[in-house]
């Protein structure tokens, strides 16, 4: 899921964002930027000055949305039948960002927050680190902003204001106590440790399952039914079809299956095949070669038919890297800082008065 940046780079900026963000339409999250905009034409709204979103006194009304909605559509390469759905989704999210806004704007304002040079210019420092594995500089990132350059330097600002808030309200209060590092780092040994035991025992289990289908290869060379035996022993649900795979062609098998079952001579069984799924024997039934296209008939690729016994293994799990203090610590915090985050956004919400004709948006 992606959300429509309408706030700045910074931290908490974005974690408030994140909050009210929904599953984007397949028109939104497919879109890429054209070559060229894709020029959209605004719908004329029957009033331009409906609010469409209120907080307290603030009002938000239609056009200023519009304005919004439709710089962002030209940056989008939505196929045009699906640009309906698409500007329904990012009028929600203007609304959404303006509400968001207005209430931590507001808030910062009762606290006389505000933003000195130092601040600016420790931002700028973090935007052009983030920007640099696109090779834009913060001043390109600005100047390309689909809102335009002075919305966007405007955002930048009031992001700083609201992480600043955010820091000063939220964030400064969260501790992460010693022994949940502790802790945290103990239970991480303690499932590897056992992840190392169950691994021991699937060793030996791969030896049995190992054993099991040489002996069933024995069977085979000694005359029994490929069929029967798939019945008996197979874990594949194809193993009550006798083993039948049916016809395949290249790309749809693991390749040490695919490999084997496109080398065996037809109407032999091949030698054991092991796969991420276990032990295979195959027992290729018919091959068909490529053909070329001939007039309307498309061509077509080579293909085998097969059937397969499948003795499956249980894959080992690999134990997970045990974290520093500080990585778990910095983990736990950033967990405590969107559950703090969100927990103070819903009290500014239930202080203030919000009202919006978008109905079930998310807040």
């Amino acid at each position: 899921m992606k959300c429509v940046r309408l706030f700045s780079l910074t931290l908490a900026s974005t974690l408030v964002v994140a909050t009210g963000c929904e599953k984007e339409p397949e028109a939104v999250k497919a879109a890429g930027s054209p070559a060229e905009p894709v020029a959209v034409e605004a719908a004329v709204p029957a009033d331009p000055n409906e609010v469409v979103a209120s907080v307290n006194d603030k009002k938000y009304l239609r056009k200023d949305m519009d304005k919004v909605v439709n710089a962002l559509l030209k940056s989008q390469n939505v196929p045009a039948d699906q640009i309906a759905q698409a500007k329904e989704y990012f009028e929600q999210r203007a609304a959404h960002s303006f509400i968001m806004k207005t209430l931590l704007l507001d808030e910062a304002k009762k606290q006389s927050i505000t933003v000195t040079d130092d601040d600016r210019k420790a931002q700028l420092a973090k935007m052009e680190e983030a920007l640099k594995p696109q090779d834009m500089t913060p001043e390109q990132y600005f100047k390309k902003a689909p809102l335009g350059e002075e919305a966007a330097k405007a955002e930048f600002e009031e992001g700083l204001i609201i992480d600043k808030l955010i820091q000063k309200s939220v964030l400064a209060d969260i501790k992460i106590a010693d022994e949940d590092v502790k802790k945290t780092i103990a239970d991480i040994e303690k499932s590897n440790a056992e992840i190392v035991e169950t691994n021991k025992g699937l060793e030996a289990d791969k030896a049995a399952k190992k054993a099991k289908i040489e002996d069933i290869k024995k069977q085979l060379e000694g005359g029994a039914d490929f069929a029967e035996l798939a019945k008996a022993h197979s874990d594949c649900p194809s193993g009550q079809k006798g083993g039948d795979l049916g016809e395949f062609t290249r790309g749809r098998m693991v390749k040490p299956f695919e490999d084997a079952a496109f080398a065996q001579e037809v109407g032999k069984v091949g030698a054991i095949v092991e796969t991420q799924f276990g032990y295979h024997l195959i027992k290729v039934t018919a091959k068909t070669p490529a053909t070329a296209a001939q007039g309307d008939t498309p061509a077509s690729p080579e293909s085998v038919t097969a059937s397969h016994i499948l003795v499956k293994v249980d894959q080992a799990q690999q134990p997970q890297p045990v974290p520093t203090a500080e990585q778990v610590t910095e983990q736990l915090k950033q967990g405590k800082s969107r559950e703090a985050v969100q927990k103070y956004i819903e009290g500014l919400k239930a202080a203030a008065k919000i009202e919006t004709i978008f109905e079930g948006l998310q807040l």
